[in-house]
């Protein structure tokens, strides 16, 4: 078993779970709710939150069976985590947001670190 895998797999199945209880509460809820906005939009964005969900899961699942000797299934998992965490940090400053409204890209940094680490260290 590789402890630096199981790592990364641990802290991608935190963020799956933040992303599905707090994610749920403050983002997911309220769109859900708004009435305002068109239902294709509405509608799209709740599906992205969904389908972000389950690459989440996966990518904990994929991390987690590489932890066990599927290294195809490890850079599948550290690769998800390196999009997330480069989509993640481009993306407010070419929106003009700070981090602070969307910090979730440097979640996967520590991911991406302990997955390279855990197949290549």
């Amino acid at each position: 078993m590789n402890v630096f895998l199981l790592s990364a797999a641990a802290l991608a199945a935190v963020w799956t779970l933040v992303h599905g209880i707090i994610g749920g509460r403050q983002c997911a809820r309220p769109l859900a709710a708004d009435q305002q906005l068109i239902p294709v939009v509405r509608e799209t964005v709740l599906l992205c939150w969904h389908l972000v969900t389950g690459a989440l899961a996966l990518m904990a699942l994929f991390l987690c069976l590489g932890a066990f000797g599927r290294t195809d299934m490890a850079l599948a998992g550290i690769l998800l985590a390196a999009v997330s965490a480069g989509i993640g940090i481009a993306v407010p400053p070419l929106r003009g947001v700070s981090y602070g409204v969307l910090p979730q890209g440097w979640l996967f940094v520590p991911v991406v670190l302990l997955g390279a680490w855990g197949l290549w260290g």
